[in-house]
């Protein structure tokens, strides 16, 4: 974690914070499943809607989690590493700062 400021990290975890705070609220105003009817018409739209709901909580799922493990390595002072313990860079922490992996 060296190659991180304190100041660096501490911006970096109100970054992902805030992140968080977002997700979940937009996790919960996104529903598992939507009902429109009995119509074949409304059923097929309510299949493709599901789909992509289904998606997009997937993906705000993954997101999270990464975010919480990011915070956690914040705590453990790891943050800016990856599982094999190479530097993940300051650019890329800055424009994705729960990056797992460094490039």
């Amino acid at each position: 974690m060296r190659h991180l400021t304190t100041q660096f990290i501490e911006e970096m975890k109100q970054v992902l914070l805030a992140e968080k705070d977002r997700l979940e609220a937009d996790f919960a105003g996104t529903p598992a499943h939507t009902d429109l009817g009995d119509d074949v018409d409304e059923n097929a739209d309510e299949i493709a809607i599901n789909e992509v709901n289904s998606d997009l909580r997937a993906r705000m799922e993954r997101d999270i989690a990464k975010i919480e493990k990011a915070l956690t390595k914040i705590e453990a002072g790891t943050y800016g590493t990856d599982d094999e313990g190479k530097e993940i860079g300051e650019p890329r922490l800055r424009a994705i700062p729960w990056a797992d992996k460094a490039i």
